[in-house]
């Protein structure tokens, strides 16, 4: 809309019209809806966003160490004054901290890119944007819970990535298969294993604890803090749970299961230092 001319005529759904027009029909409690519905929407594109990142993060770890070998540049990597343990957490570091450092950023300048050009909008046709949109976006509180919750999720990503570099660094073919295969097939086994009557791990905690985090860590992003409320019919308006949020965030820090999931991780990476310092080939 900021393109066109307050005069410029454009068809809506095959109805000509204009910015004047359209603005005499929508009054303030209409924009400020529409900022929430846009806030809402700009949750949901950083989520598919943030899920494209995680499929490419996914495939940079089981290359990472894999295909040094395959195309041997390995040995290139290795006639330098390098250490295998300094490749193998450099490259480990890239996926846990450096890529979900770019997520937020990339989340942070889009969200203002749209308020910007939301502002602008506004401010050309008479409105307050501080009043219509800034007033209503509670960035402030949002940014903090999102720099709060990036060590966490950077913690929760460890495991993920110790197992696929693990993978990476030991297979001789396949990573793929190996790093997917093996969490399901010992899911499965644990299953049959629990039919003969055996003690066995709760499916709820391998599958959701254990094989999820162990696949799908690498899958960061904002925390889930906003809630649509258009899912239970309110008017398609988005709100923040601000207690909620934090204590959400809190929540995080105080689970066992992060930080047994981040040692584990850590001492897969130890072992896919080792693995890198005894195979040469693919």
């Amino acid at each position: 809309l900021i393109v066109h001319g307050a005069h410029d005529t454009f068809e809506v759904n095959g109805v000509a019209t204009n910015l004047q027009e359209m603005l005499a029909h929508i009054g303030p409690q209409q924009i400020q809806q529409t900022a929430k519905m846009l806030a809402g929407s700009l949750f949901w594109l950083n989520t598919f966003f943030t899920l494209m990142i995680g499929i490419v993060l996914f495939f940079y770890l089981l290359g990472a160490l894999y295909d040094d070998r395959r195309d041997h540049s390995v040995l290139f990597w290795k006639s330098l004054p390098v250490s295998d343990a300094a490749t193998v957490i450099s490259k480990a570091l890239i996926a846990v901290v450096l890529i979900p450092l770019l997520v937020f950023a990339i989340f942070l300048c889009t969200w203002l890119l749209l308020m910007l050009m939301m502002s602008a909008f506004v401010l050309l046709h008479g409105g307050s944007p501080w009043q219509l949109i800034w007033g209503q976006s509670n960035l402030l509180p949002l940014l903090t819970l999102q720099i709060a919750a990036l060590p966490a999720h950077m913690l929760l990503s460890l495991l993920t990535a110790g197992w696929l570099l693990l993978c990476s660094a030991a297979v001789r073919s396949k990573p793929f298969l190996w790093a997917v295969l093996i969490p399901i097939l010992v899911g499965i086994a644990n299953g049959w294993i629990g039919l003969m009557g055996v003690p066995t791990v709760p499916s709820y905690l391998l599958w959701g604890e254990g094989i999820k985090r162990l696949l799908f860590g690498t899958i960061v992003g904002p925390p889930n803090l906003i809630v649509a409320e258009a899912a239970v019919g309110r008017n398609y308006r988005v709100v923040v749970n601000w207690g909620t949020a934090w204590h959400g965030v809190a929540d995080f820090y105080a689970t066992p299961g992060m930080w047994i999931g981040a040692v584990i991780g850590v001492a897969m990476i130890a072992g896919a230092v080792w693995f890198r310092r005894r195979r040469s080939e693919a």
